[in-house]
């Protein structure tokens, strides 16, 4: 962003954070998700569970002050935890603000060739984006004991 603003910005999140979230998965032996209800990416579309997570964490917010992360276990062989996503930066509203508003029409046409199915726009300062789901097997909580 510091470089070029969000046509620079964008194409490199779009190439680089999967890429990124994986390593990090793999070094720890976890599997790490973004989640929510509104997903740039369609592989990031909450599931029934996580829409539950999202629709208490939306509930217990509370100004841009997210509500504390969680763990369950919703299986048995893993514990999960979930940590909110809120926008409480202005810089977040450049890519998921109101477009015509907070979003430029030169970064709309920098975000709609990379994701044609983008739902993750019209959001406020405060709102909930979505959460990190990290799913961390028993086994290895187990070993690192």
């Amino acid at each position: 962003m510091q470089q070029g603003g969000v046509s620079n910005a964008l194409p490199f999140c779009s190439l680089a954070a999967s890429p990124l979230t994986a390593g990090m998965a793999g070094k720890h032996g976890v599997t790490i998700r973004r989640v929510t209800h509104k997903p740039r990416n369609p592989a990031s579309r909450a599931d029934a569970t996580e829409l539950a997570i999202l629709n208490h964490y939306e509930a217990a917010l509370t100004g841009t002050n997210p509500p504390p992360p969680a763990l369950t276990n919703l299986t048995a062989s893993t514990v999960t935890f979930f940590a909110p996503i809120v926008l409480n930066n202005e810089l977040c509203l450049k890519c998921h603000g109101e477009k015509g508003k907070d979003i430029s029409a030169e970064n709309v046409a920098v975000i709609q060739p990379l994701y044609p199915q983008d739902e993750a726009t019209g959001f406020k300062l405060g709102q909930l984006r979505g959460a990190w789901r990290i799913d961390i097997p028993l086994a290895s909580l187990a070993r690192a004991q």
